[in-house]
């Protein structure tokens, strides 16, 4: 008897149908290109980056500062540390900052800076400063008015000062004698009691230190005024001037008898000046010889010198002229007990 098979689905067979229609509609369900959008996760290191390094003062003089700033970036923000070096000069760093002092010597120097992650990547960067030398200020004058004082006078001190740098100077005053008041290029000085030369210096400074100094002297002179010591008289024709017993000077009238007249004064070093006049007759030249021409008649003539100094004190003299007439000669004839034929004069 033959068995008979039958048809139909077993409890196994239906689960593996249904585990099989699960993966299709998976499949189905995912885009055909799903696969495609996924990009790998990049593991390379990433190094920071300086996107700036600045100096405040890319050109400075030799004891000048100079800020450098550096600003730098990292793609995974990482923390970043700055480490500054510099061959020359003297560094303070301030993490992404620093402040360099130039060196005591002109030249081109270079500040680098290096910034490092915490994962060892690093970048540097150099910037390039000039450094000059600075040039001291210019003194182009120094003066004083006056230079001749007596004591207690005011002398005014100018000084005329510029720098070749621009820099904003300043002036110091000293005096080895007396008082210096004010300040700045223009100050007042008072004479001390003691006659003398005394020295004024000032010391032109600029903002950084470089300075230059000069002097100008002052003269002291004693209070004391001027001193006539002496009027002397030159005769063109001396056998017609003589000195009188009473005092002064004979002198024969007229043109032909002129006679320098010349003052012999003192004053301490004091330039002086000279005023002359006469009652009678007529002076010529200035200073201290003039030339007197003595009138044409009979008389007295006063002749006058005012000396005075720089400050106004004077010293006065004068010398009397007695003008006389040359007598005529006698036409009386009278002999000598020695056969010389004398003219009596009348």
């Amino acid at each position: 008897m033959g068995t008979t098979r039958q048809f139909g689905s077993s409890p196994g067979d239906v689960a593996g149908i249904l585990f099989g229609i699960a993966i299709l509609g998976v499949l189905l369900a995912v885009p055909a290109d799903a696969t495609q959008s996924i990009e790998p996760v990049d593991t390379e290191p990433v190094d920071p980056v300086i996107e700036t390094l600045v100096a405040s003062r890319d050109t400075l003089f030799v004891s000048q500062s100079s800020e450098l700033v550096c600003i730098a970036s990292h793609d995974h923000n990482a923390s970043l540390t700055y480490t500054w070096s510099s061959a020359y000069g003297r560094l303070i760093p301030m993490k992404h900052k620093a402040l360099w002092q130039a060196p005591a010597n002109p030249g081109t120097y270079a500040v680098k800076v290096e910034v490092e992650d915490s994962d060892g990547g690093s970048a540097s960067a150099v910037t390039i400063v000039q450094v000059r030398d600075n040039a001291p200020p210019a003194i182009t004058s120094l003066s004083a008015d006056p230079a001749v004082l007596l004591p207690g006078q005011i002398s005014t001190l100018r000084c005329e000062a510029s720098d070749p740098d621009g820099h904003t100077i300043s002036y110091e005053w000293q005096c080895s004698a007396g008082v210096i008041s004010g300040l700045g290029p223009m100050v007042t000085l008072t004479a001390p009691e003691e006659p003398g030369t005394l020295s004024a210096t000032v010391r032109v400074t600029d903002e950084l230190g470089a300075s230059r100094t000069r002097t100008v002297t002052v003269d002291v002179l004693p209070a004391d005024p001027p001193i006539i010591e002496d009027l002397l008289v030159w005769p063109l024709l001396p056998d017609y001037t003589k000195e009188d017993f009473r005092g002064g000077y004979r002198l024969l009238r007229g043109s032909l008898t002129q006679c320098e007249i010349e003052c012999v004064a003192y004053a301490a070093g004091r330039e002086l000046t000279y005023e002359w006049s006469c009652t009678e007759g007529t002076i010529e030249g200035a200073g201290p010889m003039v030339l007197f021409t003595p009138p044409n008649a009979t008389t007295e003539v006063y002749v006058k010198v005012t000396v005075s100094d720089v400050f106004g004190q004077a010293a006065e003299e004068e010398l009397l002229f007695r003008i006389f007439q040359r007598e005529e000669y006698s036409r009386e004839i009278e002999r000598s007990s020695g056969g010389c034929v004398v003219c009596l004069r009348r």
